[in-house]
């Protein structure tokens, strides 16, 4: 029962990044999102996949693909929308290349 419990968060816990996903989508900008942590995510998952095939331990091994495609949407989302990740990241860079 545990085992059944535990993969269904784990599955929940992959599915959030979602609703960063649906706020990037819907302001159109991902400025607000730091792109270094869903490499981590994303990493974190991709090694926890790789300890699951190991052991064969398949719940382990669906709930980080599943985590890992969330955090690779969410990674592409980021870029795609990414025009805000400048602008926060350089507050002045917009000014310079407007004064040129």
């Amino acid at each position: 029962m545990l085992a059944f419990v535990t993969t269904c968060w784990g599955l929940l816990m992959g599915l959030a990044p979602l609703l960063q996903v649906r706020v990037i989508v819907r302001d159109r900008d991902s400025g607000g999102t730091s792109l270094g942590w869903v490499v981590i995510l994303l990493l974190g998952f991709m090694l926890w996949f790789a300890y699951g095939v190991v052991n064969h331990d398949v719940p382990i091994m669906i709930t980080n693909v599943v985590s890992a495609t969330v955090a690779a949407t969410l990674l592409i989302v980021a870029r795609i929308y990414g025009k805000g990740l400048t602008e926060r990241a350089c507050p002045g860079a917009s000014h310079a290349s407007e004064s040129r």
